[in-house]
């Protein structure tokens, strides 16, 4: 299709708007008429930036996971910045968990597999061995993930809606819960990073060239 010569939207207007559709009415809400309709415009105004409703997706997805990852402070190394960016990553797929599968996706190419690049660069620049970059990110991003799905899987009858009677032992543990979800993610995250810790000392031998063994040790916080 011929996209008009002037935009009369802005690129990042018809991804907010996108975002608010998918988030009322699922990914299956959003289409190219639904999208124009909502902004007011012909459909073919959104051919200036995009060349489909798969691209508006993942533009969206993007934008929404770039909204909700802090910046990195300078100074900081990846055992304060990366735990940070876990939590940035988690508030994204909590505020638009319809877009979670995008976002899961989006690691494999474009603007995702930039942002992976950068990080593992400056994790690297900052001492973590390459071999132990793609299991760390792993690891948060499947945590990151299954968190999610935990906490907005509303649907369908469990243990946690049955009646107390039922499961009262299951009732009493629920009503008395010591650690809220966010308390349990920091403490999880934590840990996966002190197991990324450990494996690096353990496998230094593989992981580490013989001339920096002697080095600074990871730690951390």
């Amino acid at each position: 299709m011929v996209r008009p010569k002037v935009p009369l939207l802005s690129r990042e207007q018809v991804l907010r708007t996108a975002i608010e559709i998918i988030d009322r009415e699922g990914l299956e809400g959003l289409s190219i008429r639904r999208l124009a309709a909502v902004l007011g415009v012909n459909g073919t105004s959104l051919y200036h930036h995009f060349t489909s409703k798969h691209e508006i997706v993942a533009g969206a997805a993007e934008l929404a996971l770039a909204e909700a990852r802090p910046a990195i402070a300078p100074g900081t190394d990846w055992q304060q910045w990366l735990p940070e960016h876990a939590r940035g990553l988690r508030r994204a797929l909590c505020a638009h968990p319809a877009l979670l599968p995008v976002m899961a996706r989006s690691r494999a190419s474009g603007p995702g597999a930039r942002r992976l690049d950068s990080m593992a660069e400056r994790m690297m620049a900052e001492g973590l061995p390459s071999a132990a970059v793609m299991p760390l990110l792993d690891a948060l991003e499947l945590f990151a993930i299954g968190s999610v799905l935990h906490e907005t899987d509303a649907d369908g009858p469990g243990p946690s809606s049955a009646p107390a009677g039922e499961y009262p032992a299951l009732a009493k543990a629920m009503s008395e819960r010591g650690l809220s979800a966010d308390e349990i993610y920091d403490l999880v995250t934590n840990s996966i990073l002190a197991a990324i810790d450990a494996a690096v000392k353990r496998h230094q031998a593989r992981w580490l060239p013989t001339a920096r063994q002697s080095g600074p040790q990871l730690a951390t916080g």
